[in-house]
């Protein structure tokens, strides 16, 4: 591997590049494959529950917003919901321009209409989805788990009723509408005919965090070649990368925009469609200066100046504000409406962001201040509020009112240990049952007397938390991509400078981008031993990588050989039916013992089994020493475990049966910096794992400090037994506080020692002084 050569790219040429909305030749009608524009930022949206909504931002050009357009929607909903009173509502820019009966459970139900002139505007929209869904038999709680609708995201799109209205990108502002395809996914195509090529390494990555940051895309996938694609669709941004010399050789000519000096902005051409960025100039060191003055230069935020928010628009509106001190929060600046409930569970979602160096895992608490009201019909006891965090069970405050109740102001507590560094989302949660539930008549299911109320001044406030960097920690990486987010210079080692290995480091630099907000200053290096002082980033296939760099980051070696070409037993994914396959992962996870009768033998007696289970548990005093464990956990949340002192000896991961893909971060022992690797299991999966590792169900799991991502399952973490720390702020007796309350919070054997030490040294002090004063009985 060659490295990028080190000498400081020279300043652009004194041309200045002309501003591509200057040019404007005549544009071809747009293909027939863009005469739609997808809308959802996944594959499917599901709304769940009696009521639920989700609401998000699209982006539109100039053309867009002033084109013939209709909307279309795509759903199912579950059998269960009863169609009679059970509507879907959608809302573009606030305004209702569509409603429907839930009533499609057999099919996806596929309706559209005409967007009015003047509603749609060139930028950013919104648009909201709303369900209100009721059972058609069951009154209880947990039949309101069984309603739900998907919106599709194959058939949810706006279409142009004139698909031969000219549609193009102008201007850099115009990147977030090129939008993203069926999946919600962005691909942006980088066509680079120089792109193995040390010196086009850096251009490349950099080209993909810049458009990536600008185009706030919610899931984006960078593909790198050196030849023109064959077909692009809706969601797909090409980006011709070059010197003056290679774009003309790989167009036939020049566009006339960029006939003289550097040039990065935006052209018409009939076979890559209306999404086509070319950035060139006369050589590599033009196209680095003119990237970062127009592309990166705008979006590189200063790592000393906090921000206000996080982007999460393209799948949630408003944007999550970012906590980076005391805050106090009510529900009208996170989103949330004044609100009334006539069902039996109401359930509204916020969302707010942490600091990479969020250190609040055991200590501490926010609190809700809620103002709410609920009626005289709702049951005490059976009923309750509960609040949600990253989907654990924050807080859950019954309603014991037998006349109903009024909150104002009322605290309900929320332990910090359920936030983590980067997006939060939280769940409010009102469960109320009547006593027509019970009884569940005729109609009983219908929407009536509203029960629940929930108040807009609502406030939730979130103390100051101690804010220290702890390595290793994946979730601060996909939170807000720390520690690199604040890193001068960042190393990169690719198994192998190809295209497969660009494009997927391109793609997690391109999501790391994004959490850090703002564009990260890569290295491209060609080994470990050229790393220095720097933070490192690793990504390839397991094959690709050389000796002695994976146990830098806790991976066993062996795993270079070994794992890609191992044949595992049994990968459980959820289309795999069958006893077979279900009795062989019980049997390996289980680790079940065979017995007589498996064997051929009779059948064990009462007593055989009696005294198997008696021994298990280790005799009577077990028994006890269990029952007090028990006792202790239910009592104080304490148990014995949490007394162990965390094993010191560091032991290397192999990966399990049927995982693809490893993310591993690691503290070097010689630089004491953060090394992170993102290892694929076969070169020819490379790009695919780690498209599916960026996707953000996938990307919010990382924690700890292995991550083992499994081929259409959940994710595996391990918690690393021992931290280090980074200073991320100037120093403060007030956060230090903080820092040393959250650690004894974490080790209390250490502080039960520390006490119990400091209690013997306050009573021989005593001692000692009283018998110096003549006071000894």
């Amino acid at each position: 591997m060659i490295a990028p050569p080190a000498q400081q790219p020279p300043a652009p040429r004194p041309i200045e590049p002309k501003p591509a909305a200057a040019a404007t030749p005549a544009a071809p009608a747009i293909p027939a494959s863009f005469g739609f524009k997808p809308l959802l930022p996944a594959a499917r949206v599901a709304l769940e529950g009696e009521s639920d909504a989700r609401s998000w931002a699209f982006h539109l050009t100039q053309d867009e917003a002033g084109a013939d357009l209709n909307l279309d929607v795509a759903f199912q909903n579950a059998l269960v919901v009863m169609p009679e009173v059970s509507r879907l509502t959608v809302r573009i820019n606030g305004e209702r321009v569509m409603e429907a009966p839930i009533a499609s459970a057999d099919r996806l139900k596929r309706t559209s209409t005409a967007i009015r002139k003047g509603l749609l505007r060139p930028g950013q929209n919104t648009i909201r989805f709303e369900a209100v869904q009721r059972h058609r038999t069951d009154c209880t709680i947990a039949s309101t788990y069984e309603l739900w609708t998907r919106i599709d995201g194959a058939g949810t799109r706006l279409s142009f009723r004139n698909p031969a209205q000219q549609s193009r990108l102008r201007s850099l502002d115009d990147l977030p509408a090129v939008g993203g395809d069926e999946s919600g996914q962005t691909t942006i195509h980088i066509v680079a005919p120089g792109a193995t090529r040390a010196v086009a390494a850096n251009s490349i990555l950099a080209v993909a965090q810049g458009v990536a940051l600008r185009g706030r895309y919610s899931q984006a996938a960078v593909r790198v070649s050196e030849r023109l694609p064959e077909r692009i669709r809706p969601g797909v941004l090409t980006v011709l990368l070059g010197t003056t010399k290679e774009v003309r050789e790989l167009l036939g000519t020049l566009p006339t925009e960029a006939g003289a000096g550097s040039f990065l902005g935006f052209i018409a051409n009939p076979r890559l469609g209306p999404a086509t960025l070319l950035v060139t100039g006369e050589t590599w060191p033009d196209l680095e200066a003119i990237v970062a003055k127009l592309l990166t230069g705008p979006v590189s935020r200063p790592t000393n100046i906090n921000r206000k928010t996080m982007d999460t628009s393209s799948w949630h509106v408003p944007d999550a504000p970012f906590i980076s001190d005391r805050q106090m929060l009510r529900f009208s600046e996170l989103g949330v409406s004044t609100q009334e409930s006539s069902g039996r569970r109401m359930r509204v979602r916020a969302v707010i962001a942490m600091p990479g160096d969020f250190y609040a895992n055991a200590y501490g608490e926010a609190t809700l201040y809620l103002d709410g009201a609920y009626s005289e019909e709702v049951l005490p006891g059976a009923s309750r509020v509960e609040i949600f965090v990253n989907g654990n069970v924050a807080a859950t405050v019954p309603l014991n009112g037998a006349n109903g109740g009024l909150f104002q102001q009322s605290p309900i507590p929320i332990p910090l240990r359920h936030f983590r560094p980067g997006i939060n989302e939280i769940w409010f949660e009102a469960v109320t049952l009547a006593r027509s539930d019970l009884a569940c008549g005729p109609g009983a299911t219908l929407p009536g007397k509203n029960r629940f109320a929930l108040f807009d001044t609502t406030t939730l406030a979130i103390p100051d938390f101690a804010k220290i960097g702890v390595s290793p920690n994946l979730a601060a990486v996909a939170g807000t991509g720390f520690p690199y987010s604040i890193a001068a210079h960042v190393g990169l080692i690719v198994g192998r400078q190809d295209l497969p290995n660009l494009g997927a480091a391109a793609t997690l630099l391109a999501r790391l981008a994004q959490r850090a907000d703002r564009p990260l200053p890569i290295d491209l290096v060609g080994s470990a031993a050229t790393i220095g002082g720097r933070p490192a980033l690793i990504v390839g296939a397991a094959g690709q990588l050389p000796a002695g760099l994976l146990p830098r980051v806790g991976i066993a070696d062996n795993v270079r050989n070994i794992w890609p070409q191992r044949a595992d037993a049994v990968v459980v994914v959820p289309e795999t039916e069958g006893t077979a396959v279900f009795d062989a992962v019980i049997n390996r996870f289980q680790g079940r013992q065979t017995t007589p009768e498996d064997s051929g033998g009779g059948a064990p007696t009462t007593e055989a089994i009696r005294d198997r289970w008696r021994g298990s548990f280790g005799g009577p005093f077990a028994r006890y020493f269990i029952g007090f464990d028990q006792w202790l956990q239910r009592t104080f949340d304490l148990s014995f475990a949490q007394l162990r002192t965390p094993a010191r000896a560091p032991t290397l991961y192999e990966p399990a049966e049927g995982a693809e893909l490893i993310a591993a971060q690691a503290v070097d022992p010689d630089t004491r910096q953060v090394w992170t690797a993102f290892v694929a299991r076969q070169e020819e999966s490379l790009e695919k794992a780690v498209d599916r590792l960026v996707t953000p169900g996938n990307w919010a799991g990382m924690a700890g400090k292995v991550t083992t991502f499994r081929s259409g399952q959940d994710n595996h973490v391990i918690s690393a037994d021992s931290t280090s720390f980074v200073m991320t702020r100037a120093f403060s007796l007030t956060n230090m506080r903080l820092v040393f309350a959250n650690w004894m919070s974490s080790n209390i054997g250490i502080y039960a020692l520390t006490l119990l030490g400091a209690c013997i040294a306050l009573g021989i002090g005593t001692s000692l002084m009283l018998g110096r004063l003549g006071r000894r009985s």
